[in-house]
């Protein structure tokens, strides 16, 4: 207990005046500041849940005109200097309240000499896709805002940020919102604060009605742990309290997939496909089946993945006859499951594109936004409202019945849409922010309901290629396509040096994360292992269209096999503790003159790997790090890919060094404790 109150103290002395009276947010009601009585006893805290890893209160506060109630549910975790708050309005009374403007879930105020604000920047298709980027305060007044200006909470902004204080202590937070969010920091008169909410909130709630608002994770940082250590911290964090497990608690592993695009690969296909993988001993144990497997009959073409016409259908969730006369993929599920490997299918069930009109359109116009015709800017660009029960329930029905009529373990959302002007443009002028805040808490009750119905379902959340990577989204789904930038061979070099990035930014965020391969030649090693990460995806027709169109070669065969073998070995390693060897800011604003790694260590089993890149123009051979979690008494065997294996003792492997003479190579390294 005393843990508990340390955390609690931490977080109300961060925060600006109104959190010191009490409530934990900021903003206003009918024109004030809201500073409310607390409305029960024991300092308003009402008892929910006290386990070994955490304490989840409920606090709540009732305005003075008793129309409206703040609902703070917060959980102090035990094992973690983190504190998790999730904000609820709800209207109280049998008349609407009054307006609630600018609604922050996080707000803090401290006198400061200066500070810095560390960001990431988040996923638009392009080469600084999650760059780190920093805002310095240092002692001259001004002010910086992060803001998503999409509906997906990715896009522009990684939704993490950290501050660093003169002092050498700080935070790391995080929002909790899968839409649109904004966070404000400022330095003024000696003093630094920051606050996080949604982009926009002015509005008023209808009787009975109850409104979610983004929740946010708290991290205090001490003086004596620096920020790149922080990120080992909420990397174990992440694994330990947010990333999704099965009915009986335990993890839900990373997939190795082997993908076919839906739209122009018949099941006889997708057979070969994994016939060809059984027979040439391939790891893969999971078989993806992307875009273009739906609509009215048609054929596409058979140059593309998932053919060229895989968009015009979005919205039309019936099996296309002429390529899938059956009316479901239950045979190639069948002969997926034959061999070991799971069955994944991808669906985009919130957009709609309504020319040709699909029957969603023609009998549910009422589900979609924009809510008239005469608003509709782009056809393709409808969105199936969440926040409305009966669109809501039909979404999850029609995504349940393909569940089980696929056999599927993994069931991939894509969201292809900016969907933050629809949701504005349906809000009267006294409910902004109503139809988002409605939307996103839709879309959390739809995928926890087939997380309930289907315990071993893994969502697979794609929304573009990593847009929709906040800890909410984190803790329901995994991600295996972080960037679209990384797909097809655009600008190879810069590919590969993206993809790099990617993963050394953003591994603490969401540990059960994958990449494309594609950026990646036949052959080239540097760039297949620059994309290699808990989940790596084979898709045979990005490599000149392979199996279906045209045979691999037996050497391209066999350096697959090479490859994703070992990109199979790293893969429960990811289970472990993360180590970023290299500076995230410096890996990314050098470039190719610097060198990137990162080591991967699982204190269970005394076992790990470590990964590090010279890059094109790093202009020293040699690389040294300090390893996190070696026993400089043991002795470890110590295995080099492409080289021999040798036992060394722990102090050696502690102070890791590699030499590498050839500009753009690397060193993967696994290790085990002998016993």
């Amino acid at each position: 207990m005393k843990r508990l109150c340390l955390i609690v103290a931490v977080g109300v002395a961060l925060c600006s005046s109104v959190r010191a009276a009490g409530i934990p947010y900021a903003f206003s009601y009918a024109g004030s500041p809201a500073m409310w009585p607390v409305l029960s006893s024991r300092a308003g805290l009402t008892w929910v849940q006290d386990t070994d890893r955490f304490t989840k209160f409920v606090r709540e506060w009732r305005s003075p005109d008793g129309k409206l109630v703040l609902r703070s549910t917060e959980t102090a975790y035990k094992k973690f200097p983190v504190h998790e708050y999730l904000p609820e309005l709800v209207c109280a009374g049998d008349q609407p309240s009054e307006i609630v403007d600018g609604f922050k879930s996080f707000t803090m105020t401290r006198p400061a000499k200066g500070a810095v604000l560390r960001a990431l920047r988040g996923t638009v298709c392009s080469p600084k896709d999650f760059e780190p980027v920093t805002f310095t305060f240092d002692g001259v007044d001004g002010v910086s805002s992060l803001v998503a200006t999409e509906g997906r909470s990715s896009a522009q902004w990684m939704p993490w940020m950290g501050v660093d204080f003169p002092e050498g202590d700080g935070l790391e937070v995080a929002v909790g919102w899968s839409g649109a969010w904004r966070a404000d920091a400022s330095f003024t008169n000696g003093t630094f604060s920051l606050s996080a909410g949604m982009v926009k909130t002015h509005f008023r709630l209808l009787p009975g009605e109850t409104i979610r608002q983004p929740s946010v994770l708290v991290f205090t940082r001490a003086a004596d742990v620096t920020p790149q250590a922080m990120q080992t911290l909420i990397h174990r964090f992440m694994l330990d309290e947010k990333c999704p497990r099965d009915a009986q608690g335990r993890l839900i592993k990373p997939i190795l997939p082997i993908t076919a695009g839906g739209g122009n690969k018949t099941p006889a296909m997708m057979r070969k496909i994994i016939d060809w993988s059984m027979a040439n001993k391939m790891p893969f144990d999971c078989f993806w089946v992307d875009a273009g497997w739906n609509g009215p009959a048609h054929m596409p073409d058979l140059i593309s993945n998932c053919g060229n016409v895989w968009w015009k259908f979005v919205g039309d969730w019936r099996f296309n006859p002429t390529v899938h006369p059956d009316g479901n993929l239950a045979k190639v599920a069948d002969a997926a499951h034959a061999v070991g490997m799971r069955m994944l299918l991808w669906v985009e069930p919130e957009r709609c594109v309504c020319e040709p009109p699909p029957p969603l359109f023609k009998e549910h116009r009422d589900w979609l936004l924009p809510a008239r015709d005469g608003q509709i800017r782009n056809k393709r660009q409808l969105n199936v409202n969440l926040g409305n029960p009966a669109a809501r329930e039909w979404v999850t029905e029609t995504i349940s019945a393909l569940v089980r009529a696929n056999k599927l373990d993994i069931y991939r959302q894509d969201f292809n849409m900016n969907t933050l002007p629809l949701w504005q443009g349906n809000d009267a002028p006294d409910r902004q922010g109503i139809t988002e805040a409605k939307y996103i808490a839709g879309l959390y009750q739809f995928w926890d309901t087939l997380r309930e119905r289907f315990p071993h379902l893994i969502i697979e959340n794609c929304a573009s290629g990593g847009r929709r990577l906040d800890f909410e989204a984190v803790s329901r789904s995994h991600s295996y396509c972080r960037t679209d930038y990384a797909i097809g061979h655009r600008n190879g070099p810069l590919q590969v040096l993206d993809v790099q990035n990617v993963t050394l930014n953003t591994l603490a965020y969401q540990p059960f994360q994958g990449s494309e391969t594609t950026p990646a030649l036949f052959f080239d090693d540097y760039g297949f292992f620059s994309s290699v990460c808990a989940g790596s995806v084979f898709t045979p027709s990005d490599w000149n269209a392979g199996i279906v169109k045209n045979d691999f070669t037996p050497e391209q065969t066999a350096w697959f096999r090479k490859v994703f073998t070992a990109a199979d070995r790293v893969r429960p390693f990811f289970e472990g503790d993360f180590y970023p060897l290299t500076d995230l800011r410096a890996a990314d604003s050098q470039g190719e003159r610097a060198w990137c790694a990162y080591q991967m260590h699982r204190p269970d089993l005394d076992a790990g790997f470590v990964l590090c890149f010279r890059r094109l123009d790093a202009p020293s051979h040699l690389f040294s790090a300090t390893l996190g979690g070696i026993d400089p008494s043991a002795r470890y065997t110590v295995e080099t890919y492409g080289a021999a294996t040798e036992e060394v003792d722990g102090r050696a492997l502690a102070n890791f060094a590699a030499d590498l003479k050839s500009p753009r190579s690397f060193k993967l390294v696994f290790y085990s404790r002998v016993k």
